[in-house]
Formats: C-alpha cells, structure tokens, sequence
C-alpha cells in the first residue's frame, strides 16, 4: 500500500516495475491540478474530466516512455494539453460553464462578503470574455496566467516558437481587455 508522501520517482519506479497499485498516489496528487487546466482549455466540466481520465490512462500506458528524474507532472500536463488541443479541434463547440461555478468547488474564499462579491463579478466577466475568445487565444492565456508557465515551456509544450508564444499571448490579452470593456458598456 502506498501513501501520498512517496516522491513521484519512488512510485514511477514501483510502476515501471510492475506495480500498478503504485500509479494510484499520482492520480490523487495530480487529478485537481490537471483538471484545472483541462477545464480553462474546454469550458466544460464533463470534458475536462474526461481528458484528465484520458491523460492518466495515456500516461499509464506509456510509463515505460518515461524518463526518471524527470517532473512528472510537466510529462503529464503535455499529454493532457495535447490530447485536449485535439479534443477541441474535433469538437469545435462552445458550451460554456461559469468558471465560478468551479472556483467555488476548488477553494472556499473566507473574505467579506463585498470583497467576495466584486472578485465573483470579476471572475465571472473574465470568464464570459474569455469564453469569447478564439481557442488558441484561451488557451495561451491559461497557459501562462492558470499554470504560470514560461514562455520557453509553453513555446515546447504547443510546438511554436518562443517569439509566436510572446506575440500570440499579447494580441490575446489585448483582445480579452477589449472584450471586457466592451461587456461593461452593455
């Protein structure tokens, strides 16, 4: 039986090894991370946890690819952005869920109730505005801003160069402003 303080390497080893019981404390320690991103990619709960399912099995399967020593998680996330870049490709439809309404559910805010009502009015606008844009816009912008990645591991994880990363993320930003002050004049 393993518990959820084992390093990554240990239980990767264990996996490799044969011990499938091993991949579980990875599961449990990456699920909500992974969902989150899948969730700013599709808008949609359902899907998000369709490609995080997706993206374990995927990586499960593939565990003798791995390399260890390497983060886990940077392998994993790129096999979830992959699969969900593909996903909306395919899918090419727009349902949209208030990220509120998932916010809510990841963490419970405990400010007072004006300060929590204009970050909820805040979140639920960008929400709205980021839902408006095309997806490779969205995604860039949840790249960069929901996992704080850096130019240089987002340019490796989409496969485009540092310079389309930077100008790609600036033309988004601009256009998310635009989309949110145009919401306010409504």
């Amino acid at each position: 039986m393993y518990n959820n303080i084992e390093s990554d390497e240990a239980l990767l080893k264990s996996v490799k090894e044969g011990d499938c019981e091993a991949f579980n404390p990875l599961i449990e320690r990456y699920k909500l991370p992974l969902y989150k991103v899948m969730y700013r990619m599709t808008l949609n709960r359902d899907d998000a946890e369709d490609l995080v399912e997706e993206a374990f099995i995927k990586a499960y399967r593939g565990i003798d690819k791995f390399e260890l020593g390497r983060p886990f998680y940077s392998w994993l996330r790129r096999i979830a952005v992959n699969n969900a870049i593909n996903f909306i490709k395919k899918e090419r439809r727009s349902r949209i869920e208030s990220f509120e309404a998932v916010e809510s559910r990841i963490r419970d805010d405990k400010h007072n109730p004006v300060t929590m009502t204009k970050q909820k009015m805040l979140r639920e606008r960008i929400g709205l505005a980021m839902a408006k844009l095309p997806k490779d816009s969205r995604i860039i912008i949840s790249l960069k801003v929901e996992q704080d990645l850096s130019y240089d591991q987002i340019s490796t994880l989409l496969k485009i160069p540092r310079g389309t990363v930077m100008s790609r993320l600036a033309r988004a930003r601009q256009r998310l402003k635009q989309i949110v002050k145009e919401m306010e004049m409504h």
